[in-house]
């Protein structure tokens, strides 16, 4: 019988029960659900055997972070540090690891990021190989999947007195990751695979029309323009996110355990 790979889940909220069932069920030859950590006790204890972070890190084959972005920054580190592959999907938060490319230099480990709810990352990648010269996202989100935003706080935004669509932030990707972490993982994932945090601009726009999540991206360099546009429904269990966000982690597990690696 072959080896099932050990893996440790941080984070049993919506995303980390989905993984949790994925792992049982599409994955049960590859991989193991060994260990579960996560603040709520009770929710790690529905899905496995709870340990701590650090004994999780340790005794795992394999790793998935799906708790929040501030968790990142000391889990990444922890994991690369002990030569542990693990798949980030709040991706926000990498961009608070500090020196993130000499850890990756010297350990045996891999950043896994799945491309979450946006499309066309595959051809920005061949892109940037020639240069892009600029690259800009625009979020569309239904005003209740803005709840708790820090930039709702800090402006004095009330959700509930918005009646027509409003632009809420205009900036750079690194600034929309701190003020929507839970929103704009997607800008993460696309300065890292483009310009940086410091060059994507992003713009997050909201509706009491707005019924879906949506994300478009316009870039542009030397091999030409790149245009894609996701409309997704909401996550049934959790409407900050998307619903693709979700099946973006099981493509990216079926892409590390399968023989065939299918795109760019």
């Amino acid at each position: 019988m072959p080896h099932l790979k050990r893996v440790g889940l941080i984070g049993c909220g919506a995303i980390g029960t989905y993984i949790a069932t994925l792992l049982k069920d599409k994955f049960k030859k590859q991989a193991r659900l060994a260990f579960v950590c996560d603040i709520q006790t009770e929710k790690a204890r529905a899905l496995g055997r709870v340990v701590s972070l650090k004994t999780l890190v340790a005794k795992s084959d394999f790793i998935i972070e799906a708790a929040h972005a501030d968790v990142v920054s000391t889990l990444v580190p922890l994991a690369l540090k002990k030569n542990k592959s693990i798949l980030v999907m709040s991706v926000g938060g990498l961009l608070n690891v500090t020196h993130l490319a000499a850890l990756l230099a010297k350990s045996k480990g891999t950043v896994y990021i799945p491309s979450g709810a946006i499309a066309g990352i595959d051809a920005l990648c061949a892109a940037m190989q020639d240069g892009l010269q600029s690259v800009t996202l625009t979020t569309r989100k239904p005003v209740q999947g803005l709840q708790g935003a820090p930039i709702l706080k800090e402006k004095g935004i009330d959700l509930a007195s918005i009646k027509s669509e409003t632009v809420l932030f205009e900036g750079t990707a690194r600034e929309a990751v701190k003020a929507f972490p839970q929103n704009v993982n997607v800008a993460a994932v696309l300065s890292l695979a483009t310009l940086g945090p410091e060059h994507v601009r992003v713009k997050v726009i909201t509706s009491p029309e707005f019924k879906k999540n949506s994300h478009e991206i316009m870039a542009e360099g030397k091999c030409g323009k790149i245009r894609t546009l996701v409309e997704n429904e909401p996550s049934e269990t959790n409407p900050k996110t998307s619903a693709l966000a979700q099946y973006s982690v099981a493509a990216t597990l079926e892409k590390i355990f399968s023989k065939i690696k299918i795109g760019t």
